[in-house]
């Protein structure tokens, strides 16, 4: 009565078949993901060392190619803004700040009276 049944020796042999190795798994150590802005602020930190660019506009006329010229040292060149009105600092082409020009030195300067929030600057630079 030892023997086993065709049916019972079946039934144990699928068990014996479908039996699973369990093997223990190592994970690594999970980091935390940085916020958006944090990841913003690291790469623009890459960016600070970079040299660009910056334009400051007094004004802009349209003289004919003959009149251009006819220009000589000392000559005047008539702009279209007027004297006291801000000029426009541009990088890129995009206009961040306003301000007025000053006299540093014997040089030109531009004292800034009005800039754009930094994320706008961050965009017109996109």
């Amino acid at each position: 009565m030892d023997e086993k049944t065709n049916e019972e020796q079946e039934i144990s042999g699928q068990k014996e078949e479908s039996k699973e190795t369990v093997k223990s798994v190592t994970l690594s150590q999970l980091k935390t993901v940085p916020e958006k802005q944090e990841r913003v602020n690291r790469n623009i930190d890459m960016l600070l060392d970079i040299h660009i660019p910056v334009l400051v506009e007094l004004g802009k006329t349209e003289m004919m190619i003959s009149e251009v010229l006819e220009l000589s040292p000392g000559s005047i060149i008539e702009l279209d803004s007027l004297a006291g009105e801000p000029v426009k600092i541009t990088v890129r082409g995009k206009t961040i700040a306003l301000g007025e020009v000053v006299v540093v030195d014997e040089n030109f300067g531009v004292k800034i009276s009005k800039i754009s929030e930094q994320e706008e600057r961050i965009k017109s630079m996109e």
